[in-house]
């Protein structure tokens, strides 16, 4: 019980929310009506806010796919070979998205000279820099189920594939579901590697944005920061549900 200090700590959250959300979403608003770059194009903006789910939800399904054995095997087998697995994925992650878009680019050019800047590899790229979110999550989730379930469930004759199946992903779907969901919000804002992988002739709202704000069209820009902020907000309330 704060006493006399709760309405002190709700106008501090409150003015946190505010600076946090109200804020930006009122200045872009404010961009959109008054303007003077605000010739944008609905069809363009929906055709922009299609590639860029399209991209995000490839990229979180492939990155949740990779991360799921890692993530079992971290929680349920902890040893030196298990441990050095986890923190093997967590090198992309520490490194800059241009440095892994570059390294990319160099071995899609000089090996793999089909996949530079098409759909797949910018795919891929988002997996190996965005993996460690979802192997935190997996890990998370089969960490809180019961191991005793699993016990149980080989007790009864089944093999390892079959409990993993059965039991272990059931009890984890939803803090695998919740990384999966992160994993999305992160791709979609990604930059440096989507605007030196992507393939040539497609935007997300994150390269449009930049496109615009780069020409000082603040204005132009308004209408993909709010759209992506828009779709971000779903999965976001997702994960706060999740949380609580």
């Amino acid at each position: 019980p704060l006493g006399r200090l709760a309405p002190l700590a709700l106008l501090w959250c409150a003015t946190i929310a505010s600076a946090a959300l109200l804020l930006p979403v009122g200045t872009l608003v404010w961009w959109i009506v008054t303007g003077s770059s605000a010739a944008w194009q609905p069809a363009a903006l929906a055709a922009t806010a299609w590639s860029t789910i399209a991209v995000a939800a490839a990229g979180a399904a492939l990155t949740t796919l990779l991360a799921l054995p890692v993530g079992v095997i971290a929680a349920r087998y902890r040893s030196r070979a298990s441990r050095l697995l986890e923190q093997a994925s967590y090198a992309a992650h520490a490194l800059p998205g241009i440095t892994v878009a570059l390294a990319f680019v160099f071995l899609s050019v000089r090996y793999a000279r089909p996949l530079y800047q098409e759909y797949p590899l910018l795919v891929i790229a988002y997996a190996a820099l965005f993996l460690p979110l979802a192997v935190t999550g997996v890990r998370t989730a089969v960490q809180q189920s019961p191991a005793v379930l699993e016990d149980v469930a080989r007790s009864l004759g089944h093999g390892p594939l079959s409990v993993l199946r059965r039991v272990t992903l059931p009890l984890a779907a939803p803090g695998v579901a919740a990384g999966a969901a992160l994993t999305f919000v992160v791709i979609m804002k990604e930059l440096p590697l989507t605007l030196l992988l992507r393939p040539s002739g497609m935007d997300t709202l994150a390269t449009r944005l930049w496109t615009h704000t780069e020409n000082q069209a603040h204005a132009a820009a308004a209408p993909y920061a709010l759209a992506l902020i828009l779709i971000a907000a779903v999965p976001a309330h997702l994960l706060g549900r999740h949380r609580s």
